[in-house]
């Protein structure tokens, strides 16, 4: 991965171009922000700089041993540590390296992916994985090698809030103590889900989300297409490449998420328990992440409800379908409701990742809606 192949983040790379120029490079590094912006391929840019045998002023040169090994991911002083799960090819005692051809091509084929589509290429998309302390095992193992073809060895670790307990307990005894020219990056999400010690004994870097010329930049380079589209794309990813590449290419499943969302609220407004009860019955079937994914999306398009209803129109990031629907229906979603509605499909969300009845949590749902969306709009003295 090349610097100049990442899109923007212009900053962020001449941070992590210094460090390696400079002779800083720290033993851990920490890139953090929303998803969509680029971060692992910061991490991989990085890293290839730092073992390319030919570097240039301001970027690897793409073409030597390490850079080539780098380009498909199969450098052996290059170690993976990625959330994973059991599928019907691994059905005990998931680790990274059992994944690894998986890993590879789903990155390969979009380096921004999510962690739901990483699932969905690893054979299990209606589970969650987890970095479990085996993985934590195998890597320190493996960081007590010599590194076989550069000065370094380099571990990227995606999602570490995906660590449990042990395995973080673990990680945080390597980077108390990390073997001599070693550097690990993890690249992270949402930090509040780790752990304080470990933080600290990281470099922290931010990595902000992408504006949106350069969104438009980038799609226009790899899928180019309808201006209208695009425009569309653009607007509804809020700094996130992925959203933006996926929304282009119409996600089908993001189609899914509308239609499951806009039939809950038709429903609901026209209090049809018979019919909410199909609605329900339909949505228990799809499996927790796809529940979750709903929930999410849901959140998402009552916030955007909200400032349609709030008339703050530059910070809506909709679709045109998306628009469409939320004319008619953003009078219902106010300063009256809007709390009480993001709680509800809050706590269902967090219900749903505990492993509660799904056709107990979207009824409860759904009836809550119906009560809420009842609610009027308080009158401004």
């Amino acid at each position: 991965m090349l610097f100049t192949e990442i899109i923007g983040q212009q900053e962020v790379k001449n941070r992590l171009r210094n460090m390696v120029d400079e002779d800083r490079v720290p033993h851990a590094l920490m890139l953090f922000g929303p998803p969509g912006t680029g971060k692992r391929s910061l991490a991989l840019a990085m890293a290839q700089y730092l073992a390319c045998g030919n570097r240039q002023e301001h970027d690897s040169c793409g073409v030597c041993p390490s850079c080539v090994k780098f380009s498909k991911l199969v450098h052996p002083d290059l170690h993976f540590v990625v959330p994973v799960l059991t599928t019907q090819k691994v059905s005990k005692d998931p680790i990274t390296e059992l994944f690894l051809e998986e890993w590879r091509s789903a990155f390969l084929d979009n380096p921004y992916l999510s962690e739901n589509q990483w699932y969905e290429a690893a054979g299990a998309e209606n589970k969650q994985g987890i970095i479990n302390v085996r993985e934590s095992e195998s890597l320190i193992k493996k960081l007590g090698f010599k590194p076989y073809e550069s000065e370094y060895r380099m571990v990227l670790i995606w999602l570490p809030e995906r660590m449990n307990q042990q395995t973080a307990n673990k990680l945080l005894k390597l980077l108390e103590e990390p073997p001599e020219k070693t550097l690990i990056v993890m690249v992270s999400e949402s930090t509040e889900r780790i752990l304080a010690t470990i933080l600290s004994r990281t470099q922290l870097v931010h990595v902000p989300p992408l504006e949106e010329n350069l969104l438009r930049e980038g799609l226009m380079n790899i899928e180019g297409g309808d201006p209208d589209l695009l425009e569309d794309a653009v607007r509804r990813a809020n700094g996130n490449f992925n959203v933006a590449l996926t929304t282009l290419r119409k996600d089908e499943q993001e189609l899914t998420y509308f239609e499951q969302f806009t039939r809950m609220m038709r429903l609901a407004y026209a209090r049809d328990i018979i019919e909410i009860n199909g609605w329900v019955e339909a949505v228990a079937g799809t499996g927790r992440e796809r529940q979750k994914q709903l929930l999410d999306y849901s959140l998402r398009l009552l916030r955007e409800n909200f400032m349609l209803h709030m008339k703050q129109a530059a910070l809506n990031f909709m679709s045109r379908k998306e628009a469409g629907f939320s004319e008619k229906f953003s009078p219902f979603i106010h300063e009256g409701n809007i709390h009480e509605l993001a709680e509800a499909f809050s706590l269902a969300a967090n219900h749903i990742e505990a492993n509660g009845s799904p056709k107990i949590i979207f009824m409860d749902l759904s009836i809550k809606v119906i009560r809420l969306l009842m609610q009027k709009a308080k009158v401004s003295e």
